[in-house]
């Protein structure tokens, strides 16, 4: 019992000396410069360090589209250190404070990399400007392997469900059609051979409904964007598609 209580105490010091002398400034580049190479928008943490007695604190994070900002809810990883030491690095993504809206996994071994994602109801801030605001909620799920570096070969599935708030102040024309003019948003997506195939999307609103299906090479930055939902609206109770 008393060599036991030495490694347990080793073990405590270790992890501790693991959490103080983790670079956190070039993990926190690595995702952001990541992010944006994959998504024509940018991203800011304000900060990841260590939060005792086990656990990486994520906070102050926001993604800008250019028209809106939208205000992620802090998070929580916490590292897979004996699976380490083993040769399978990983780590558990989870929302901050009381909200379990997010749950994520992340597997690294022999150079074969596994990415899991639950979303319940997670809300997001968003502002367009200094006078309007609204809340959304997403919910879904998503799985994406990859190989190595090879990011961009991946494979992946996954689907996700927006729901949009009431806009608060002013209904400023510069708001993108799809968070504007739709209150829902459902999409199906698979990820496979550097291609994003939009299985299904749906939107739907008080006075607009709309579907469309399409493939769009993956990363999306500098080689195409997303459709404009506002190109292929219908009026309530007709839906359609293009």
């Amino acid at each position: 019992m008393q060599i036991l209580g030495y490694l347990l105490f080793g073990f405590s010091l270790f992890y501790v000396f693991f959490l103080w002398q983790f670079p956190y400034d070039q993990v926190r580049r690595v995702i952001i410069q990541g992010f944006e190479e994959t998504f024509p928008m940018k991203l800011s943490i304000g900060r990841i360090g260590p939060s005792f007695p086990s656990n990486v604190s994520v906070e102050n994070i926001s993604i800008d589209s250019g028209s809106v900002l939208f205000q992620v809810p802090d998070m929580n990883m916490h590292p897979n250190l004996l699976g380490f030491f083993w040769g399978k690095a990983g780590f558990n993504l989870e929302s901050a404070g009381k909200s379990a809206g997010l749950h994520g996994e992340f597997q690294s071994q022999k150079n074969q990399n596994r990415v899991k994602i639950r979303l319940n109801n997670m809300v997001i801030k968003a502002s367009a400007g200094k006078e309007t605001s609204f809340q959304m909620k997403l919910s879904g799920e998503a799985s994406f392997d990859w190989r190595g570096d090879d990011f961009g070969k991946g494979t992946g599935l996954g689907w996700a469900l927006l729901e949009r708030g009431e806009i608060q102040g002013v209904q400023n024309p510069q708001l993108p059609a799809a968070l504007s003019m739709f209150d829902r948003i459902r999409a199906e997506v698979q990820l496979k051979e550097g291609m994003l195939r939009v299985k299904r999307l749906e939107v739907s609103g008080k006075d607009f409904n709309g579907s469309f299906q399409g493939d769009f090479p993956f990363p999306g930055k500098g080689k195409g964007n997303f459709p404009d939902l506002g190109l292929f609206q219908q009026s309530s109770g007709k839906p359609g598609s293009r």
